[in-house]
């Protein structure tokens, strides 16, 4: 079951998207798009959800002002001068100068783009968009070329990779196709906590649930595994 309650932050109407799962704890997350998602168990009470939101508006409001005013979380409707973002957990400020050719580069805590079309906003989101879907695909590969030794030698083959924007989800995998999603925005994240997402998804296609064979393996193989989850939990997305 899926509900939507609204409440009112700044005199704003403010969405919250409650879904009832087969689960054990409460999870309440602000996204940096202003989206804010609730699971809760099955049996738990109308009642107690609509409580439980009331006394997390102040968490839910400081949380939606902290993406708003820090651009580098945010997913970019438009580049643009003076904007910033963060490529692997680095916060770089977004430069656009006109050109005789297109390409992108990056020095120090700066990304400029270089542009045959300065005024066309549609071309240079084409432009931005395309390399960053291009370069988090080559970090990406080489992050899965790295950890897939680890579940080769229990006869799974090497997953294809894909990166495409994702409402909700770091990553998700089809054994059935062998390959592996990932977030578009993952890229954002630091190195540590793109590892896990992928270390994660190629854990299942040994162990498809997330049962305790599967977070045992997972513990095996990167300990510290919970402080990269929170790490990203609290770097690209707020939740309890």
């Amino acid at each position: 079951m899926v509900n939507i309650y609204t409440i009112h932050i700044s005199d704003a109407p403010v969405s919250v998207t409650v879904t009832w799962k087969r689960m054990k704890s409460v999870r309440l997350k602000v996204f940096p798009s202003g989206q804010v998602c609730m699971s809760v168990p099955l049996e738990t009470p109308e009642t107690w959800v609509t409580d439980f939101i009331a006394q997390k508006h102040r968490w839910i409001a400081e949380k939606l002002r902290v993406f708003e005013q820090t651009k580098a979380i945010e997913k970019e409707e438009h580049i643009r001068t003076g904007i910033s973002t963060r490529i692997l957990g680095r916060q770089v400020v977004i430069s656009i100068e006109s050109a005789n050719s297109k390409r992108i580069q990056i020095a120090d805590d700066k990304l400029t783009i270089h542009t045959t079309h300065p005024d066309d906003q549609v071309d240079i989101d084409k432009q931005f968009n395309n390399w960053w879907q291009r370069t988090a695909k080559e970090c990406f590969v080489n992050i899965l070329d790295e950890w897939y030794p680890i579940v080769q030698k229990y006869g799974t083959d090497r997953p294809d990779l894909f990166v495409k924007k994702m409402s909700t989800l770091w990553g998700s995998c089809s054994r059935k196709h062998q390959r592996i999603n990932l977030n578009f925005y993952l890229y954002k994240a630091p190195l540590p906590c793109v590892e896990y997402v992928i270390l994660h998804e190629l854990i299942h296609f040994i162990y498809p649930k997330h049962n305790r064979d599967f977070y045992d393996f997972l513990t095996i193989k990167m300990p510290d595994w919970q402080e990269r989850k929170k790490l990203l939990d609290y770097e690209i997305v707020y939740g309890v």
